[in-house]
């Protein structure tokens, strides 16, 4: 697994994702850019869903156990926010899938794909947290 071209390719979704945002949903240039979007993450999926997917059972197992694991994809956000002018970003709390945490019981949550790193952030609709709790890392040569 190479993460730089995961970093990449994920990093080309959402500033697709993000242009995407900012159009009205009709005309032709928006539909093309939802068909770009669309054919970028079903080449995300089949090249890293795998590597994603395991990531994502690990985290279902040990912060929202009671939670189906759903395909990568669905797992990003409408939109990414930039954080100081490069490729790092942040979104919104309403982004991503709810689930229900354990270890923040009433509360809640949702799980959400985010890249610069690419990462897996646990995040608070009714409760003000956000928490890292995965993040791709190149594996160790054996």
């Amino acid at each position: 697994m190479n993460i730089k071209n995961l970093n990449q390719a994920f990093v080309e979704i959402a500033e697709k994702k993000n242009q995407l945002f900012q159009f009205a949903k009709e005309g032709s240039t928006y539909q093309e850019l939802q068909d770009e979007v669309r054919r970028l993450e079903e080449d995300f999926q089949m090249t890293f869903g795998a590597y994603i997917e395991e990531a994502l059972f690990n985290v279902h197992d040990e912060y929202c156990p009671d939670n189906e694991v759903l395909k990568p994809i669905s797992y990003l956000a409408s939109h990414y926010e930039p954080k100081n002018g490069n490729e790092v970003y942040d979104v919104d709390p309403e982004e991503g899938i709810e689930v229900e945490a354990d270890d923040f019981p009433g509360i809640k949550a949702k799980l959400v794909l985010v890249p610069g790193p690419t990462r897996l952030v646990l995040q608070g609709l009714n409760a003000d947290f956000k928490e890292t709790v995965w993040v791709a890392r190149q594996p160790l040569e054996a």
